[in-house]
């Protein structure tokens, strides 16, 4: 099997569970008949993907080319990387309720150019801080997105009462 072959599978398995989880995303009341809604975007990323990746799937089988996988290639891989942008992805997807969008999104993108062995400090703080406070005033200013601060936000500010943060009930 090609290189080619194993990825087009790969990102079609993805793209499909991709696009059949946007059916479970809720709409808000009322929004049945607005032309975008929470799904629309998702939708569309996880159809392309499936077209795609279909296409590429397709020109696998077309090209004759016998370029398989070798054991030396395998080997060639960085696989460490890879599992510690997984660690860093989870642990943004469990930090970013309660620190909020704009201080995990910073921890996150400098755990990353540490991974991908940045050392200038400063060029990651800069970058990092710049990336996300951007972001989010461009979805939420620009855009009217709303992000939630989160709850060391609330809490700091009085929105929530302070056992809360520590404990959901």
């Amino acid at each position: 099997m090609t290189k080619n072959r194993i990825g087009s599978i790969f990102f079609l398995a993805f793209s499909s569970f991709y696009f059949f989880n946007v059916f479970s995303i809720k709409k808000m009341p009322g929004s049945q008949f607005e032309v975008m809604t929470a799904s629309t975007f998702p939708f569309y990323i996880g159809l392309a993907g499936i077209i795609i990746s279909t296409i590429l799937l397709i020109l696998t089988f077309v090209n004759k080319d016998e370029d398989s996988i070798s054991m030396s290639y395998l080997k060639s891989l960085d696989f460490k990387t890879t599992a510690l942008f997984i660690v860093a992805m989870i642990f943004y997807g469990f930090t970013i309720r309660t620190l909020g969008f704009i201080i995990a999104t910073i921890i996150f993108l400098g755990i990353g150019f540490i991974i991908l062995k940045e050392r200038n400090v400063k060029r990651i703080f800069l970058i990092s801080v710049g990336v996300s406070i951007g972001f989010y005033l461009i979805l939420n200013n620009l855009l009217g997105v709303y992000i939630d601060p989160g709850m060391l936000v609330e809490y700091f500010t009085g929105g929530e009462a302070w056992w809360k943060v520590f404990f959901k009930g």
